[in-house]
């Protein structure tokens, strides 16, 4: 399976010292392994502030560049139509459940409590355009994958929270 879009709906719990100032990050982990890092900051809001909810959205190829799994790359020069993987997003060749992982790292000791995080994707599928013509096409909806709804206290300060979380899909 290939995830074109990812959305992470992240929502701060509602209650005093909850909200933070300092940058957390999102890392995608497939089998362990880091595919990629996104922040958790809009430079136009002040997000994980008490009570907040946010939609964290990476569409298309700048934010999730190609990155296979088990489907080998073609060799220069070596095309076919159409091409045995899109032209970006992330393949989970086994599915997500057991593979995939979204770790969770603060960067500061300004304490921030997690209340919940969703995570939804758009999977890229190979659909027909015409009888006898295949092309990759990212579905237009959004699926939710999972949540996790456990509050976590997260800090650099271990007197106020662990560093990192990780949630598994």
């Amino acid at each position: 399976m290939w995830i074109g879009s990812v959305r992470l709906r992240v929502k701060t719990k509602n209650s005093p010292d909850a909200g933070t100032d300092s940058l957390v990050t999102a890392s995608v982990l497939r089998d362990g392994n880091e595919i990629r890092l996104w922040k958790l900051d809009y430079t136009s809001e002040d997000d994980l502030e008490r009570g907040a909810t946010r939609n964290y959205d990476y569409i298309g190829p700048t934010r999730l560049p190609r990155r296979n799994d088990q489907t080998p790359e073609l060799p220069p020069g070596v095309s076919q139509n159409p091409m045995p993987y899109p032209s970006y997003g992330f393949e989970f060749s086994n599915g997500l459940p057991g593979h995939l992982k979204i770790r969770l790292e603060i960067n500061n000791d300004d304490m921030w409590i997690k209340d919940s995080v969703e995570l939804f994707v758009r999977q890229i599928r190979l659909k027909s355009t015409s009888f006898d013509t295949l092309a990759w096409q990212e579905d237009s909806n959004w699926e939710l994958v999972a949540t996790w709804g456990q509050d976590v206290a997260m800090s650099t300060d271990s007197d106020e929270g662990r560093e990192t979380w990780t949630m598994n899909v």
